[in-house]
């Protein structure tokens, strides 16, 4: 199918860096990634994702950087011995949800 049709969008500088950044990784452009989301609506008939609040806990990487800071972090706490078995993990899960 070609592609004949332009978009004009505004958008915050910040949000455009990071979704350049992100998208870099993943090896594709803003345009390709706009495409892909606009086919996704097509498909679905609405928003190709939940719309909600991010959870508390979750952790946002911003950049290559800070990824591997964090990468580095987790390492670190893997060999001070600051982790957790499975049934511990678990435990909490169930805890904290009442399951």
């Amino acid at each position: 199918m070609a592609k004949t049709e332009t978009l004009h969008i505004r958008v915050n500088e910040n949000v455009k860096h990071n979704a350049e950044e992100t998208l870099d990784m993943l090896g594709i452009s803003i345009s390709e990634a706009v495409n892909m989301f606009l086919c996704q609506v097509g498909l679905t008939g609405g928003l190709p994702f939940d719309v909600k609040l991010p959870a508390p806990e979750r952790v946002i990487v911003r950049s290559k950087e800070e990824l591997y800071q964090k990468l580095c972090e987790a390492e670190e706490d893997i060999r001070l011995g600051n982790t957790y078995t499975v049934d511990e993990v678990f435990n909490g899960i169930r805890g904290k949800y009442g399951l």
